[in-house]
């Protein structure tokens, strides 16, 4: 009896398996993307339906004479508010002079602090402040914890700087979240090309590695350790965390004294960089060792508080120089005086608000003075945009939120300015 029984449980088993190996084999060609997972939950594929499902999609009146409220998260204050301010002038630039059907553009601002508490409080104001979209969150910390709360809300945002990888393969069955894109080169794609710049032009065989122990260091400093030694590198010493605020870096240095690297690495931002250079460079052996850094690092206050510390100094930005540039420039010049030439993720943050203003164009209808927008409609309209003229280039996202394509530059500090290498 227990082995008749036994026997009909191994058949039941195994035609489930095939049952389900059939199904897997479907989804694999399904284009619209059929929720399977790989190891940790993680979504093997890009959007899923389960994943639109669970999005709070709905659908929004804006009444007559009122504005179209878009939202911006960035660091607005703090360590980097060097980097963030320009971001948010910039994403305001692109609505300058817009209306929608009649309707002015209102962006509303918030503090997200470049933090992992700042961006979900960030969204929870933009949230109760009836935002029809975001730019934003700036930072990967930031961007992470808040991913749930635009999606709940049913709200589409785009960030122009939140590089960290796995932000668009989350550990959840339904995949990446269906609200969130974003315009910025990944930190694999910049890592891969420091790693080469640090092999083929900088002759390094070595290096030493300091990060920030945000998500945006750890995973930037993981992906360069990981493309340096697989193109014949090799790591030395123990890579280095620090907190952000840290300003005291002489346990570090006498690390990287000790290990004689080719190369001095840093993933983090221009806050802490500025006395690690410092200290750097007051070492004797370490006056000419090369320092190089990534798009936390490249900011004018790098160079105006390291001084001459920062001089040769290599610096990577992703990101390339569109169509759009000029226009930006001379917009982002007339309505905040400001330098395109010096806004890291600047040129990001207005292709970023340029798509999302042509999107909710394209949707809203008029209805007798108010506007009603299918808040469905403008994720779709988002995510099917191909911007030709932007100002980092053409804009086209994949089925997962990135973007398609990557392009890095390499800037070096030479007389207390950035020269781009060719």
């Amino acid at each position: 009896m227990r082995h008749r029984t036994w026997s009909r449980w191994f058949l039941a088993i195994a035609l489930l398996a095939l049952i389900a190996i059939a199904a897997a084999a479907c989804g694999d060609d399904d284009d619209n993307g059929a929720a399977t997972t790989a190891p940790g939950g993680a979504a093997a594929k890009g959007f899923t339906d389960a994943g639109y499902k669970a999005a709070g999609f709905k659908t929004v009146t804006i009444d007559s004479g009122a504005s179209v409220k878009i939202g911006v998260s960035s660091a607005l204050s703090g360590d980097v508010k060097g980097l963030g301010v320009p971001i948010a002038d910039s994403a305001e630039t692109a609505g300058d002079g817009v209306t929608i059907k009649g309707h002015k553009v209102e962006f509303v601002r918030e503090d997200d602090l470049c933090s992992a508490e700042g961006g979900p409080a960030a969204a929870d104001r933009l949230i109760k402040a009836n935002v029809v979209a975001v730019v934003g969150p700036i930072c990967s910390g930031g961007t992470r914890a808040s991913l749930g709360a635009y999606d709940k809300a049913g709200i589409t945002h785009i960030s122009p700087s939140a590089t960290a990888g796995d932000l668009t393969t989350p550990s959840r069955a339904e995949g990446p979240y269906v609200t969130f894109f974003r315009v910025p080169v990944l930190n694999g794609d910049e890592a891969k090309a420091q790693a080469d710049f640090a092999k083929n032009t900088l002759k390094a065989k070595t290096a030493f590695v300091v990060f920030d122990t945000d998500d945006y260091g750890k995973d930037l400093s993981q992906q360069f350790q990981n493309f340096f030694t697989a193109g014949g590198g090799k790591i030395v010493g123990s890579p280095a965390g620090y907190e952000k605020k840290q300003n005291d870096f002489k346990s570090v240095i006498t690390s990287i004294k000790a290990a004689k690297p080719d190369l001095v690495y840093l993933a983090g931002f221009y806050g802490e960089a500025t006395p690690f250079l410092q200290q750097l460079r007051a070492e004797s052996d370490l006056k000419t060792t090369p320092f190089m850094g990534g798009d936390g690092v490249k900011n004018d206050e790098l160079i105006s508080g390291a001084k001459d510390a920062a001089e040769n100094a290599y610096l990577a930005l992703p990101g390339e120089r569109g169509a759009g540039f000029a226009n930006y420039a001379t917009k982002y010049k007339a309505k905040y005086n400001g330098d395109a030439e010096t806004a890291t993720f600047g040129p990001e943050a207005y292709d970023a608000a340029t798509i999302i203003l042509r999107a909710i164009d394209k949707v809203a209808k008029d209805d007798g003075g108010k506007l009603t927008i299918d808040m469905k409609a403008l994720n779709d309209a988002i995510k099917t945009t191909t911007l030709t003229d932007g100002a980092t280039g053409t804009i086209k996202f994949g089925n997962d939120g990135n973007r398609a394509g990557a392009a890095v530059k390499f800037f070096q500090v030479k007389s207390g300015k950035y020269v781009e290498l060719k």
